[in-house]
């Protein structure tokens, strides 16, 4: 009998759908390059190429290795890490391979939601326009074509698998399924944080498919596993592993400010412009704020919408998911006090918009005409894709991008001023020192891009005063190693040394600095010291071919 039913879910034929029409709306996206974070999780990160650091990809933090152990806020996410090791030894650093994977994966995840959503309601139409508006909406950009987001991808497959499995278990009562599910949702706490509320989604499975409360035992073990991973965490990150951002606002107006979220979430899901990932909405700081009303009321209507409607699972399925999806946004949302406002990331939005999009199918399947209202919202969203996909080309492209929608006081411009320097844009890179000093003077910051400014424009000694001006507040190793490139241009490789070693000191697996202070060994004739440093850059790095030639031609 379940044979027969599974026959009927039409998987191969809307799979094909799904493959062509991510084709046509993601390839330009494969040609683009690293941008923001992605140089510090794939460019620069060892634990994603070295096989040998492999045991740190479970001890350690996602950015350990780029801005030490923090107080709070930590990324647990090996299974991310394992991802980038696997496509860096198939691909190497060419992007076109992590942006292919991540392409895949989002692919994956429409299929998945596809076949999740007909095993629970056998409606093929609302089913596969659900999935194909998902695959196809530009809002997921900015985790689809974001090499750093995959960790949404892959949290996002195994959540999604971990249902799939479970209601094969409820349906059949095979103890395999139940244990895989299980499985996969290890995978999901694995992949990222906001798997920990996979447990509530097991709950709304069972709401949905066999109503009782002799089922809800089944979710026990679930949410054991999230409490397990809590423990875990704080095994190996300690306090910090658990430690949230300190709280800015009352639990009142958090969840005023949750709420307008929500609706303005909504209204970007059903217009997506302006997209960028670094959205910011005013906060609501008190109740008298009109906001606090609106939302106040978009929040009842939509409670109130649910309890009418409690007859169709499927539209209360779907807004009961949009809710629980967008559950981690409540705890993260004033976590960011240097963006002066709520953080609204778009890439919160790719699970949750399951749900909302489950609820346009419904609507389309309501209205006359369905066909072509449907290729309307493929063809709208399809372009607007495209289109976004350009955005996210480059560092510079991306940054000035956010600038243009963000307000002037942006921490990011530091970044964009990197990037004018390193693509030779220097009036551009002073303009923009200008502007971040206005709001930045009082931080060592300045006397970074400073230093950043007169490094890039062959001025290592005023280079140099500003980086050490810098250091007396914050000894970051890349700060060293920038004095310590100052000083080989200026030609004195002692001093290089002396400061290359004390970036090592702090972070021995930076491999720019590793071969810096091969060649500086080097060039002081000290061939054993030279080789050492070159093979511990190789050790990290065992597909770059350009270390391997200065091992062999250290002689």
């Amino acid at each position: 009998m379940l044979y027969h039913f599974e026959n009927r879910i039409k998987l191969l034929p809307i799979a094909i759908f799904l493959i062509v029409l991510c084709g046509l709306v993601y390839f330009n996206s494969l040609g683009n390059n690293f941008v923001l974070d992605d140089k510090a999780l794939v460019v620069n990160n060892p634990l994603g190429k070295s096989s040998r650091l492999m045991p740190l990809v479970f001890k350690q933090s996602l950015y350990d290795h780029w801005v030490g152990a923090q107080l709070y806020d930590r990324m647990y996410r090996p299974v991310q890490l394992l991802v980038y090791w696997a496509v860096y030894n198939i691909w190497g650093l060419n992007p076109l391979g992590y942006h292919l994977a991540s392409v895949m994966l989002h692919l994956f995840n429409s299929v998945l939601i596809y076949y999740l959503l007909f095993l629970l309601f056998a409606n093929f139409k609302i089913s596969a326009v659900a999935a194909v508006l998902f695959l196809v909406h530009p809002i997921h950009t900015s985790v689809v074509s974001y090499i750093a987001s995959s960790a949404d991808l892959l949290s996002c497959l195994f959540t999604v698998l971990s249902l799939i499995l479970f209601l094969k278990f409820l349906r059949l009562r095979v103890k395999g399924y139940y244990f895989l599910s299980l499985l996969s949702a290890a995978f999901a706490l694995l992949s990222r944080e906001n798997a920990l509320i996979l447990f509530i989604f097991i709950a709304l499975i069972i709401f949905i498919e066999k109503p009782g409360k002799k089922y809800y035992f089944l979710v026990v073990p679930f949410a054991l596993l999230s409490l397990f991973y809590l423990v875990l965490r704080f095994i190996i990150l300690g306090d910090s592993g658990l430690y949230s951002h300190p709280v800015i606002l009352a639990f009142s107006l958090q969840a005023a400010n949750f709420f307008n979220i929500i609706f303005k979430y909504i209204i970007l899901l059903l217009l997506p412009l302006g997209l960028h990932p670094l959205r910011v909405t005013p906060f609501i700081r008190d109740f008298l704020d009109p906001r606090a009303f609106l939302a106040l009321g978009f929040i009842l209507f939509y409670i109130y919408t649910m309890v009418k409607l409690q007859k169709n699972k499927m539209v209360v399925f779907s807004m009961a998911w949009f809710l629980i999806g967008l559950f981690p946004v409540f705890l993260s949302l004033d976590g960011y006090p240097m963006l002066d406002g709520a953080m609204m990331a778009e890439s919160w939005l790719y699970m949750p918009s399951i749900g909302f999009f489950v609820i346009l199918g419904c609507i389309i399947n309501s209205v006359r005409k369905q066909g072509v209202v449907i290729l309307f919202f493929i063809a709208s969203y399809g372009l607007m894709t495209v289109i976004n996909n350009t955005y996210w080309k480059n560092d510079i492209v991306i940054q000035e991008r956010i600038l243009e929608y963000t307000s002037e006081k942006n921490i990011l411009r530091k970044d964009l001023i990197e990037s004018y320097l390193e693509n030779s844009q220097y009036e551009e890179a002073f303009a923009e020192i200008k502007t971040f000093s206005k709001y930045y003077s009082h931080t060592s910051l300045v006397d970074v891009v400073w230093g950043n400014y007169y490094f890039f424009t062959s001025r290592p000694e005023l280079a140099v005063e500003h980086y050490e001006k810098a250091l007396a507040r914050n000894r970051h190793f890349f700060l060293y190693y920038r004095l310590s490139s100052c000083f080989k241009d200026m030609q004195q490789p002692d001093k290089a040394i002396e400061y290359g070693l004390k970036s090592f000191g702090v972070n021995r697996y930076f491999v720019p600095n590793l071969i810096q202070l091969g060649y500086l060994y080097a060039g002081k004739n000290q061939i054993n010291e030279a080789r050492s440093y070159y093979q511990m850059a190789y050790d990290l790095e065992p597909r770059n071919e350009g270390i391997k030639n200065l091992i062999n031609n250290a002689k």
